[in-house]
């Protein structure tokens, strides 16, 4: 077996994609969860569980199985969000025997502070995209709209 064969072309579908994905989501991320903790003291878990319930009633496990995370780390970000006067429980307004979270004025005002800090955090990765963001965006939201396949051992 020649030494090439052993060397990766990372420039080769899918180790391409994989590769600018994996850089562009760390850079990114790490830009956005230091100003949405230096600012808000918010995580970038938090604050997208802040998004969906600010968008309506949500239950803990709807926020679990929308956002593809563990139960445990949505309970925690709840803790955090409750804590700071963010979301509070209510009835569920389609059934009255469950409760559901939603934002109050306080997380409405903090929501629209760190939606602020979370566009000035983004633009200049988003600016260089030009004219190519609406298509990378549908792009993305088609591969996370789809359901992958369970990896097989």
């Amino acid at each position: 077996m020649s030494p090439d064969h052993l060397t990766p072309d990372l420039t080769r579908q899918p180790l391409r994609f994989l590769a600018a994905y994996w850089t562009a989501w760390q850079g990114l991320s790490a830009q956005v969860q230091t100003a949405l903790a230096r600012e808000h003291g918010l995580d970038l878990r938090a604050f997208l569980i802040l998004s969906h319930v600010q968008a309506g009633p949500q239950t803990p496990s709807d926020l679990a199985r929308t956002l593809d995370l563990p139960r445990y780390e949505v309970a925690r970000a709840l803790r955090h969000l409750q804590g700071a006067g963010a979301v509070a429980h209510a009835p569920h307004p389609m059934d009255a025997r469950r409760h559901a979270l939603h934002v109050t004025p306080a997380g409405a005002q903090l929501w629209g502070a760190a939606m602020q800090t979370l566009q000035h955090a983004t633009q200049p990765a988003l600016t260089r995209l030009g004219s190519q963001l609406d298509a990378v965006t549908a792009g993305l939201e088609t591969l996370s709209a789809t359901p992958f396949p369970e990896a097989t051992a």
